[in-house]
């Protein structure tokens, strides 16, 4: 059983750090990367830069270099290449001078390398639902976020079950394909996520924020209004407990989507466990998890 640490202060994500023993994974020289989901435009719920930039101080203080990251877009929109992308991530919040580090577009996760040849790696999500994986944390957040264009296309499709694949050329061109089912999606997130894990073996470290809860991934240029209220911080150095947490904690608060499951009373026909279940399966992490309150 692995420990999940927890504050219900939203201001205290130093203090968190600290706790959790996250310090340990960065040696002196080291370049980190913070993963990062910088919102699409029009979208607030995104995490404000303001919340997240203590943590760049305390890699500064052990030696370490740090910058916030994520790959390009599938789909059109305000991410889907490196200029517009950071653009995107300066209009909201993330330069230098407001986020105490630079921003730096990955092409994205293939093969066996991270393209930006990172020593370190923190992920930093922000949790959410999900319409077609029921919710979306620290697993989502490593795996569509650090693939690469074509990563994110394989796990959008199914060609094994679709009629067209014979004929469709949407891996030449690079174009959305959203035929794969739920179930599909999940396990090939989890298997990025194992893809990208790996070669950081003990130098990666998970940070989720529960916090303006919205029903929709941030890369909508919208956002509903929060379904619970805000709940937290949480760190752990297993992405498995972290997202089981953060689950159980937001089906454990009283907020404006009711009932004991509200990811599905949000999305009644997906089933969100078919990510975590893999997930241990595949040695990821373990569902059970002791929650350590500060």
């Amino acid at each position: 059983m692995n420990h999940v640490f927890f504050s219900k202060d939203l201001n205290k994500v130093a203090d968190l750090f600290d706790a959790a023993g996250i310090g340990k994974i960065i040696s002196p020289q080291d370049a980190v990367a913070l993963k990062i989901h910088f919102g699409e435009k029009g979208n607030n719920a995104y995490l404000k830069s303001e919340r997240v930039k203590p943590i760049v101080k305390l890699i500064q203080a052990l030696g370490g270099d740090s910058f916030w990251t994520d790959a390009n877009t599938l789909y059109k929109g305000s991410r889907m290449d490196n200029a517009a992308h950071l653009q995107t991530a300066a209009d909201h919040g993330y330069t230098l001078e407001n986020s105490g580090a630079p921003v730096k577009i990955s092409d994205g996760y293939f093969a066996d390398t991270l393209s930006l040849d990172a020593k370190a790696l923190i992920a930093i999500s922000h949790f959410k639902g999900h319409e077609l994986t029921g919710f979306g944390g620290a697993i989502k957040n490593i795996s569509m976020g650090l693939a690469s264009r074509a990563g994110k296309l394989d796990m959008h499709s199914d060609c094994e079950h679709c009629k067209a694949a014979p004929k469709c050329t949407k891996k030449q061109t690079l174009s959305s394909c959203w035929v794969a089912s739920s179930n599909v999606v999940q396990q090939k997130m989890v298997e990025y996520a194992a893809a990208i894990i790996q070669p950081f073996k003990n130098k990666i470290a998970f940070i989720t924020f529960i916090c303006d809860v919205s029903e929709q991934c941030d890369c909508y240029p919208f956002n509903s209004e929060p379904i619970v209220p805000d709940i937290g911080i949480l760190a752990s150095f297993d992405p498995v407990a972290l997202d089981q947490a953060c689950v159980d904690l937001v089906n454990g608060t009283e907020g404006r989507i009711k009932g004991s499951d509200k990811f599905k009373t949000l999305y009644p026909t997906v089933d969100w466990e078919v990510q975590l279940r893999y997930a241990e399966e595949m040695g990821l992490g373990q569902r059970d998890y002791s929650l350590i309150k500060f």
